[in-house]
């Protein structure tokens, strides 16, 4: 049978979605024959998007008809039969530069999503503002798309007045694909090195897996199973449900503990928050650390240690 018929793409996929998530999620569909998560060879960061290959057409055109646009976590999936060469990114991904500062991702996929399918598409901002660095990535799933893109785009302004755009392929620049490594101290707002880590008596504890009860105050340094990221600038007025609502859409949020100012009735402006799992930590600090929270003001998200 030939792969065309069998061999589905499927794009969207949440970083956090584990590679037996993924395969028991179309092995319920029918038999695979194989099944995988793109990822990069080096960190293992998904790259958003994989290939299920079945037994049978039908089974394949079956998953296309039950499982295209599924929503996880805050991803609406996207399943179809690969084309050929499909599997291969190759000569696929571009590097782009001048792109306009007020330029998000979404706003450069829909200038070049008419050249093709975009499995992935990053404008680079700068850790402690947030603001756009005018460099980004676009990878396409075939080589022609990306061919097409660079020659009718590379040197033209996206708008009268802009910059002309400067675009090449991305191989040599793979790196910068991947999200940051974070450090594993959080790097301590200025004026305020590393001082939150002192003082954690005054944690209470929110978890809604438990019906949102709150548990006695701990002193902070008792060892939890997940992965706690620490998260500064968020506001007095910010409670543990806040919290969890917003770093929920990264992955499942195993607690919250925001440190208050009891006397004061505010929060201290930080505190942590606990994943499930590692990928779902890295997400939540590649997307919220720079992210514009409490009026405006940049989240500080770092892994604790």
């Amino acid at each position: 049978m030939s792969e065309n018929q069998t061999n589905l793409i499927i794009n969207y996929l949440p970083q956090t979605l584990t590679d037996a998530e993924f395969h028991s999620m179309f092995a319920s569909i029918g038999n695979i024959k194989s099944c995988k998560i793109v990822r990069d060879k080096a960190t293992n960061y998904s790259y958003g998007f994989g290939f299920v290959d079945y037994q049978s057409p039908e089974d394949a055109q079956r998953a296309i008809q039950s499982l295209n646009g599924l929503q996880l976590q805050n991803k609406y999936i996207k399943v179809a039969l690969a084309r050929p060469g499909g599997d291969s990114i190759k000569g696929a991904n571009l590097y782009v530069r001048n792109i306009p500062r007020d330029f998000t991702a979404g706003d450069l996929e829909s200038i070049f999503k008419c050249y093709g399918e975009i499995i992935q598409c990053r404008v680079l901002t700068d850790q402690d503002t947030g603001n756009s660095k005018g460099v980004g990535f676009i990878l396409f799933s075939q080589k022609a798309s990306a061919d097409t893109a660079l020659a009718e785009k590379n040197g033209v302004p996206l708008r009268e007045g802009d910059l002309p755009l400067m675009i090449k392929y991305a191989e040599d620049n793979a790196q910068k694909v991947r999200p940051p490594v974070q450090p594993m101290y959080p790097a301590g707002p200025r004026g305020f090195p590393g001082g939150p880590m002192r003082n954690m008596q005054n944690r209470s504890r929110y978890n809604p897996m438990t019906g949102g009860g709150y548990g006695s105050p701990g002193n902070g340094m008792e060892p939890h199973e997940g992965y706690v990221l620490f998260a500064y600038n968020i506001g007095p007025e910010t409670n543990e449900k806040n919290l969890w609502a917003l770093f929920s859409r990264y992955g499942v949020v195993q607690k919250v503990n925001v440190i208050y100012d009891h006397q004061k009735g505010l929060t201290k402006n930080y505190g942590f928050v606990t994943m499930a799992n590692y990928n779902a930590a890295q997400m939540a600090v590649n997307c919220l650390n720079g992210y514009k929270y409490y009026k405006g003001k940049p989240l500080s998200v770092s892994f604790k240690n």
